[in-house]
């Protein structure tokens, strides 16, 4: 079996003195317009002038691996060198050149507007954080919840849809039935098999829940104490009972971090806000045309054009990939697939400790 050669070990980059060269281009000079660089010119990089450019575009202080660090030192190199052949033909004095060049200078400013507010509103203080969870502190309400779901759609040659009375009546039935103390989960179990379905029956534990991670109808579930069961409540699918397990209000403690964040993001956009308010731009309709429809950008923008940033290679720095959905879930072949209840009636795994209380409705259908 063919083995993978071990990586090489990072190098240790404190061993590299501050003014030794890092990146050195042999055959190169700062040319001269009109003019060919003498033969055997060195040009260097040291690794002050490679971390003072990384650290300009990396924000923060955030390490960067050095395989990603070593390929933008390549790509910094061919850059330097088309740039000096550039220079050689005069094109740093191209009108069009300058052109971008201030354009460009003023996206990047406000680049660094931006990141400058995120750096000034990184750290909220204890008292804000207080205040915000003071304020807040029914989004903090948890209640470990189980529920059944009653299905109203039957399957089955044989099964009539009943009535809104009849499953009204069946479903107050289960209630009675869970209150005076029968096993949930097989209560759930038989619903189902009355429904006519084969499918297994979903799991009655949905585990700890918040605000905002039920229907809004169901929302009133928070309100309940513990070992409290709920009446029936009703959807085009389904009637769903629930039962709260366990109530707590969440310690400011497990949601610390997460409130910073909330704050962070909130006070950066509040000041962005404050200044795009100050100024009310207005385009002349006679030179432009009537407002379009919100549109994509147009293929095949240059740089330097509205919603690119202008001749900028990106920083040495992974860009984290947003989270891909979830594909949705199928029962086996050949069986009836439960109704799927409205967002977020599912069960789905609680939020960890440290995380906000989910900002919209989340969960899957039964199974």
């Amino acid at each position: 079996m063919e083995q993978k050669a071990a990586a090489a070990p990072a190098p240790k980059t404190t061993n590299v003195p501050m003014t030794e060269a890092v990146i050195t281009l042999k055959g190169a000079c700062a040319p001269k317009a009109g003019t060919t660089p003498p033969a055997g010119c060195v040009k260097t990089v040291t690794r002050a002038q490679f971390e003072k450019l990384t650290g300009a575009l990396q924000p923060g202080d955030k390490p960067v691996p050095p395989d990603v660090k070593r390929r933008f030192a390549a790509k910094y190199a061919d850059l330097l060198v088309l740039a000096d052949a550039a220079r050689a033909l005069g094109l740093e004095n191209d009108p069009k050149f300058l052109e971008i060049l201030t354009f460009a200078k003023t996206q990047i400013l406000a680049e660094n507007l931006n990141q400058h507010y995120m750096e000034e509103y990184a750290h909220p203080s204890d008292q804000q954080i207080q205040d915000y969870y003071n304020q807040n502190i029914k989004k903090y309400a948890e209640v470990t919840l189980q529920r059944i779901s009653i299905p109203i759609n039957q399957m089955g040659p044989n099964k009539a849809k009943p009535s809104d009375a009849e499953m009204k009546e069946y479903a107050v039935k289960i209630r009675e039935r869970w209150v005076a103390g029968e096993d949930p989960a097989k209560l759930e179990k038989e619903v189902y098999e009355h429904a006519g379905y084969t499918t297994t029956s979903p799991d009655v534990n949905l585990g700890p829940r918040r605000p905002g991670s039920l229907p809004p109808a169901h929302e009133l579930v928070f309100e309940m104490k513990a070992d409290e069961i709920s009446q029936p409540l009703n959807d085009a699918a389904a009637y769903y009972i629930y039962k709260a397990v366990l109530v707590r209000t969440v310690p400011l403690s497990e949601v610390k971090s997460s409130i910073e964040t909330t704050l962070q993001r909130q006070m950066y956009q509040d000041k962005l806000q404050q200044i795009q308010a100050a100024v009310k731009p207005e385009l002349n309709d006679a030179y432009f045309g009537p407002e379009p429809p919100p549109q994509q950008a147009m293929p095949g923008m240059r740089p330097g054009m509205p919603g690119m940033r202008p001749g900028a290679m990106q920083g040495p720095g992974p860009r984290p990939m947003p989270p891909a959905a979830p594909p949705a879930g199928t029962g086996p072949a050949g069986a009836a697939a439960p109704p799927a209840p409205p967002a977020g009636a599912g069960a789905a795994p609680p939020p960890p400790a440290n995380n906000a209380p989910p900002a919209s409705n989340a969960g899957a259908p039964p199974q």
